[in-house]
């Protein structure tokens, strides 16, 4: 990230054409790439979300499509540091230096935009975000809605000199967005629905910033029969907001975060849509591939404690030896910045040690750290529940 002009120095014999046939349209569609978040306040964890980003708009380049699509949670909060702001800025300025402003990045709000976490409060009401910070800027299109006004006026066009606007189209594909409408939006998206234009002629594409239900395991979603009033109007329904990748019924379609923001997210397929739009005999097929990204890799171990320990340095010692076993073919040569040096999750398990063993978490990471070629260690202790009764004790 701290190559300047780096787009021209990878791609420097490479130029961004803008194909002139109506016929066909190239797109990626993208989601939840929560760029500032600081995971486990690793520098290194940080970058990965900005990398990740620029990879994005590399993979726009390499396939010269016509336009991105940001469905949502593009920053983590409304927190961010200077430096990481300016990456990003600077990025996207060389971004659209490169590609001759040819490339278009169309993006809505999701509800990390708009949060600010450390004090619990939103400030959604303010209407403050950094999308509209790049916006302002010129260096993304906002879109938004309003869902007050009458169905015609719902989506103005994009107006490039006040850079507002709920709609915009490129060659024959119609963009409509609005920012993210809470947890049950099913009142909202009726209205949204009267303020698509149906049967214009042209590929309707809605971004919106909601989960399905049933795609995450207990994690509430729209009902899928909820929304298929918009499967008329709308031809492809980008969303953002879960970070599992799914496809249904050949409409709806959600790539997932960009990279891992948990633990959890690490089992998830995630990744990038490409899709070609092309358009024949006044009808419309699309192609749809996943791109996978080129994320931080992540390996999973677990010490078992088969006897009581009673010393802070016997139980550090123990966790040391038993990892050096472990990672012993781990590449001691390689940068943290190369997203092969991988994050460890690590799992205790077996007998608890006793309570005058009392260890510094944090303090026994960066031992580890120090020792291994591993960029973070995340510990989790699942130790085994005292034994009460006799069945237990079998069971066990």
């Amino acid at each position: 990230m701290t190559i300047e002009n780096y787009f021209k120095t990878k791609y420097g014999n490479l130029s961004v054409s803008n194909d002139e046939t109506q016929g066909s349209v190239k797109f990626i569609h993208a989601s939840d790439i929560h760029l500032g978040a600081v995971q486990y306040s690793n520098e290194h964890r940080s970058n990965d979300f900005i990398q990740a980003f620029q990879e994005i708009l590399e993979l726009a380049i390499i396939h010269q499509v016509n336009f991105i699509l940001l469905a949502g949670d593009i920053f983590t909060s409304l927190e961010m540091l200077p430096g990481k702001l300016t990456k990003i800025v600077k990025l996207l300025n060389e971004f659209i230096e490169f590609s001759n402003s040819l490339i278009l990045i169309i993006a809505i709000e999701g509800n990390h935009d708009i949060r600010k976490f450390s004090r619990g409060v939103r400030f959604e009401r303010r209407g403050q975000s950094w999308l509209k910070l790049l916006n302002s800027l010129g260096l993304i299109v906002l879109l938004d809605a309003n869902l007050e006004a009458p169905p015609e006026d719902i989506f103005k066009p994009y107006n490039i000199k006040t850079k507002k606007g709920g709609k915009i189209q490129i060659k024959n594909v119609m963009i409509y967005g609005t920012r993210y409408l809470g947890e049950k939006p099913i009142s909202l998206l009726s209205k949204i629905r009267k303020g698509i234009t149906n049967n214009n002629g042209l590929f309707n594409i809605l971004m919106q910033h909601f989960g399905i239900e049933g795609q995450m395991e207990n994690v509430p979603g729209v009902k899928i029969e909820d929304i298929q009033h918009l499967r008329h109007r709308v031809n492809y329904l980008a969303l953002g907001h879960f970070h599992k990748q799914y496809i249904l019924q050949d409409w709806i379609y959600n790539p997932g975060s960009s990279e891992a923001v948990c633990s959890v997210d690490f089992s998830y397929k995630r990744g990038i849509f490409l899709v070609e739009v092309t358009k024949k005999s006044e009808k419309f097929t699309k192609l749809v591939k996943i791109l996978h990204l080129i994320n931080r890799r992540y390996i999973w171990e677990t010490i078992k404690v088969d006897f009581e320990i009673r010393a802070k340095k016997d139980l550090e010692d123990y966790i040391i030896k038993r990892l050096h076993s472990y990672l012993k073919y781990l590449n001691h040569d390689i940068d943290p910045s190369n997203p092969h040096m991988p994050i460890l999750y690590l799992i205790l398990k077996g007998m608890e040690p006793s309570k005058s063993c009392k260890f510094n978490e944090k303090e026994l990471r960066g031992k580890i750290c120090n020792i291994f070629p591993i960029v973070d260690v995340k510990i989790y202790k699942k130790y085994k529940t005292p034994l009460k009764t006799l069945d237990n004790f079998i069971l066990a």
